[in-house]
């Protein structure tokens, strides 16, 4: 014969406790690495937008000659045409130079990056907490209806 309790005879406070679906509670101070990175997003919309400009500014700038072409036995391009293949090349270059500086700038803030000891906070998903009211059947027509937000609930939080 088994002479252990069952499960809904132990003791509640000398069970073992479960821990909640999302979250392991683990409280304590760590040591943990503050890096800045550069958003590498914004650094290749601007080498985009530096290529774009310089494309540009060349084909502005060079004036077209018909008879270097004419002499030489090249295709006559226009000034449109010109842009279009400088704005191409403009653009991956301009990336491309953009994305290198930011490379560069993450590995020398990852050098710099101090270490510091940091407290860990968990935080509770609001569903757990979340209490339903059902309004009374007469009262359904003049109030409005009830909606979950769970963004402005301050269950909790006193």
């Amino acid at each position: 014969m088994n002479t252990e309790p069952s499960r809904s005879e132990q003791d509640p406070v000398s069970a073992p406790s479960v821990p909640d679906s999302g979250s392991v509670p683990d409280s304590g101070r760590r040591t943990v690495r503050v890096r800045r990175t550069p958003k590498f997003a914004n650094f290749a919309l601007l080498g985009a937008l530096l290529g774009a400009i310089t494309a540009f500014v060349l084909t502005v700038a060079i004036p077209p000659d018909p008879e270097y072409a004419r002499s030489r036995g090249l295709p006559e391009f226009s000034q449109l045409q010109v842009f279009g293949f400088l704005l191409l090349i403009g653009v991956v270059v301009g990336i491309a130079l953009a994305l290198t500086v930011a490379i560069l700038l993450d590995r020398r803030n990852d050098r710099r990056s101090p270490t510091v000891e940091a407290d860990r906070v968990d935080v509770r998903d609001a569903s757990d907490t979340v209490t339903v009211v059902e309004p009374d059947a007469e009262d359904t027509e003049s109030t409005p209806a009830l909606e979950y937000n769970p963004r402005t609930t301050n269950e909790g939080n006193a």
